[in-house]
This record gives structure tokens, C-alpha cells and sequence, in this order.
């Protein structure tokens, strides 16, 4: 699979990249020239950092400050409003949870990095953890 430029990121990659996880080595792959999501996910990631901070014993202000740090831009549902009912049709019935970032998915036309496999079989292109990292150009490259 072809290496992207652009991405739409999951809450999983993201929560991933806090606990020090793999994901973080994308996130700075300097061939990634944009990670976008929904405000909808961050409200999902934030929801977490309570629970996320006990787990590996550090602050949760210290985790708040990681996740600012990562380079994502955040859109509002305005930016992708208007396929939000396509998005339903494809995902709502499986995890309506993840309406809002196929809907950007579809808006922007970018590819969707995820580990849920709620996503498969949504007609969008998928990167796992795994693929992505596999996909990016070594250091040396």
C-alpha cells in the first residue's frame, strides 16, 4: 500500500501514542503532512485521560500536555456536516460512535488510521498501527 500524506486518526492510535505505544513514531514520521480528527474523538481521548493517568502512574495534566503536543488538527462537525448521514448509513448501525470520523473520512477524502475493525468494509481506505509503520519510509530512506 502506497504511504499517505494525510490521515484522519482514530481515538485508539491516539490513546496509543499517550501510553508511549508505536503509534507515537508515526505521529512524527516527517511524510505525514497532515493527522486530523473530530472534536468528537478528542472528546472521546480526553474522557480517558483520567483512567489512562492511573494506569501508567503519571499526572493527568502531564498526559493533557502530551496530547496538545501531537500534531492533529481538530475539525468541528461543520467541516463534515453534510456526509454525516452517509456515514451512518455506513457505520451508525455497528458503532454509532464512529459516525462523526467516517464522516470526515468522507469530507475530506483522506485515508482513516484505526485499529477498529468497525471500520472495515466502509468503502474508505484503512491503515492499522501496524500498516502504517510497515508503509512509512525508514529513517534511512
Amino acid at each position: 500500500m502506497k504511504p499517505p500524506d494525510r490521515l484522519i486518526v482514530d481515538a485508539n492510535p491516539i490513546i496509543s501514542a499517550l501510553l508511549g505505544g508505536a503509534a507515537l513514531r508515526a505521529f512524527w514520521s516527517p511524510s505525514l503532512k497532515e493527522l486530523a480528527t473530530t472534536a468528537f474523538t478528542m472528546g472521546e481521548v480526553l474522557s480517558y485521560l483520567p483512567q489512562l493517568a492511573r494506569k501508567i502512574s503519571v499526572a493527568e495534566e502531564m498526559l493533557r500536555f502530551t496530547l496538545e503536543l501531537l500534531p492533529l488538527t481538530v475539525h468541528g462537525k461543520e467541516v463534515y456536516q453534510n456526509q454525516m448521514a452517509e456515514a451512518r448509513r455506513r457505520i451508525g448501525k455497528r458503532d454509532p460512535n464512529d459516525v462523526d470520523l467516517l464522516a470526515l473520512v468522507l469530507a475530506l477524502g483522506y485515508p482513516l488510521w484505526s485499529n477498529d475493525r468497525d471500520f472495515e468494509g466502509t468503502g474508505v481506505t484503512l491503515f492499522t498501527t501496524a500498516s502504517l509503520l510497515k508503509s512509512l519510509p525508514s529513517k534511512g530512506s
